[in-house]
């Protein structure tokens, strides 16, 4: 039987203290033809050199492995098209480079995939603490609106790294991920995938951890005012090219409440106290999502009336609130 083709895709950025553990498990594989993709998004540390350290210990399948190193920081979203635009295989799969798998991940999933000629599987996952794993449930069928629904929702996780993909349906739906917006990447880019097909299945199985420890993270890692709010406008342009594209394709009819909910969230994250321009931007982005602010279940109502005051254009309202609600505490 044909031993079919799978490209893993891993992007490394400074993450010395867990790339070893990383790599190993993804060469310890019981599945034999994988091609894999690191792509090095220009470390500061000694990254890429324990990478190689640690191939070196599988000769088997160094021959099957790429090292791509770019020559400035391009961020996920334009490294894993890189990664993307190099791959050769029937099957695509992705893990991020602090992260772990078990040694049967891609052996079940291309079973799986296998079993019916689906475009994507998806499986449960680990969140990985230090002294504790815990088994995160996706089991959110086939119908690609409720997994969209469910992506939309936040319950259903928007990661690229517990799913393989068909690599002729990626190339087909010409969806890529957006250059420069690397904060919900994957989400935007998934539920963009999950609305160009119905060719879905769902393993009820847990193979990767997706660790939660590592504080280098680009998502643990925001601090300045400035940084805050670029990662918020990354957020909501991967959000706008998302909901764009579902409501070209007619998903409003479906989606419609949902969609408004998540731009809401998406904005929410503009949000800042100590700058004042926060407010006026977000009374200007996605002011149709507006409608959501009362049927959201996501936030309080406290938080609800202050966002009723922006939106009113109220912001020295919004001031007072913020004030009275403070001295309340």
């Amino acid at each position: 039987m044909e031993i079919k083709l799978v490209t893993y895709i891993i992007p490394i950025y400074n993450v010395s203290d867990y790339i070893v553990k990383s790599v190993r498990s993804l060469l310890e594989q019981s599945y034999s033809n994988i091609e894999y993709i690191f792509i090095n998004d220009c470390s500061s540390d000694d990254s890429e050199i324990k990478l190689r350290r640690t191939i070196e210990e599988f000769p088997e399948r160094c021959d099957n492995i790429k090292i791509i190193t770019n020559k400035q920081n391009l961020g996920s979203a334009t490294s894993r098209n890189i990664g993307l635009d190099t791959a050769q295989g029937e099957y695509v799969m992705f893990a991020d480079s602090d992260d772990w798998i078990f040694m049967d991940y891609v052996e079940s999933m291309v079973r799986q995939i296998d079993s019916g000629n689906y475009d994507i599987v998806y499986c449960d996952y680990f969140e990985s603490y230090n002294n504790h794993d815990i088994r995160i449930s996706q089991a959110y069928g086939q119908d690609n609106i409720e997994c969209i629904r469910a992506m939309l929702g936040r319950g259903m996780h928007g990661s690229t790294c517990n799913k393989i993909y068909r690599r002729s349906f990626l190339l087909a739906s010409k969806q890529r991920f957006i250059d420069g917006a690397d904060l919900f990447e994957d989400v935007s880019w998934n539920i963009r995938l999950f609305s160009c097909t119905k060719q879905i299945s769902y393993l009820s199985q847990a193979f990767y951890h997706y660790v939660q420890y590592n504080n280098n993270s680009i998502i643990k890692s925001m601090s300045s005012t400035e940084k805050k709010r670029n990662r918020a406008l990354q957020r909501i342009e991967n959000v706008r090219v998302a909901c764009d594209y579902l409501l070209s394709l007619g998903f409003s009819a479906h989606l419609g409440r949902e969609i408004n909910e998540w731009k809401l969230m998406a904005k929410n994250d503009l949000i800042d106290e100590k700058d004042r321009s926060s407010l006026q931007s977000w009374i200007e982005i996605f002011p149709e999502a507006d409608s959501a602010i009362i049927s959201c279940n996501k936030i309080t109502w406290n938080y609800k009336l202050l966002l009723l005051s922006l939106h009113y254009k109220r912001i020295w309202l919004y001031n007072l609130q913020r004030t009275i609600m403070r001295k309340l505490r």
